[in-house]
């Protein structure tokens, strides 16, 4: 995701994380192709992928508010759709913690593998 950031500073700060154009991802390879920059897009893909499905992302789209595109600038609202979906995310995410977790206390495993 640092690549991202320094790639793309208006739009890939991860303190800062706002909702991003519909399509972004076509937009990022298509600005990396004729910029030339040395990444390859299915690096860049993943780096999109995984920064759309953090936390503070998704709670950015919950959130609601405008959409930016790659200068920063607006382009668009997230929709209530957009917003149930995120959600939904966070709460398939929560549910996983909370099964691994649990998981680990009845097997008392906690991780150290020392």
């Amino acid at each position: 995701m640092n690549r991202l950031a320094e790639y793309w500073p208006e739009i890939f700060n991860v303190e800062n994380m706002k909702p991003l154009k519909t399509g972004v991802i076509r937009d990022v390879l298509k600005d990396a192709k004729e910029r030339e920059l040395p990444i390859g897009h299915g690096v860049l893909r993943g780096a999109l992928i995984s920064y759309i499905h953090t936390t503070r992302y998704l709670n950015a789209v919950i959130a609601g508010g405008a959409r930016y595109d790659l200068n920063g600038q607006p382009c668009g609202e997230v929709t209530e759709e957009d917003k149930s979906v995120a959600s939904e995310l966070l709460k398939r995410r929560l549910a996983q913690i909370k099964q691994q977790n649990s998981q680990q206390q009845t097997t008392g495993d906690d991780g150290d593998d020392s």
